[in-house]
């Protein structure tokens, strides 16, 4: 099922500043309007407001607070999809990444990110030229 044009959100709870610098330049190249957000409280305040949404998510943040997050995020938003995004060079990542996996998150991105990975996860999404000239 589709989200709602006006009910869904792309946003970036990421640590990296190489990493979330890369995603906001893909996703607004590609007329996409992610939403960064600096704490997990200011994730949840965002989700609270949102029937749909993907998060994207880096290990770094992941190791910061600890894998209760992804259940803080699910509890903010039902159908949130959360994406990690690891390197699975970095043995601590390698963790990171099975507990990810067993607590069902949408997917786990590996660098070094290729474009059309990242814009797979958000094709269902509406692009901002879309939704020009529509009021909600």
């Amino acid at each position: 099922m589709n989200p709602p044009k006006h009910r869904a959100a792309l946003l970036l709870l990421v640590a990296n500043d190489e990493t979330r610098a890369y995603l906001v330049d893909l996703l607004r190249g590609n007329n996409y309007l992610p939403t960064i957000v600096a704490t997990p409280q200011d994730l949840h305040l965002a989700l609270k407001k949102e029937t749909y949404a993907t998060v994207f998510l880096d290990c770094e943040m992941a190791i910061k607070y600890g894998g209760g997050l992804y259940a803080k995020i699910k509890v903010g938003c039902r159908n949130c999809r959360i994406v990690l995004l690891c390197d699975k060079r970095h043995k601590s990542h390698r963790g990171i990444i099975r507990e990810a996996m067993d607590i069902g998150i949408y997917s786990c991105l590996l660098a070094p990110y290729e474009d059309w990975e990242v814009l797979t996860m958000v094709k269902h999404y509406p692009r901002l030229s879309s939704l020009e000239g529509k009021n909600f």
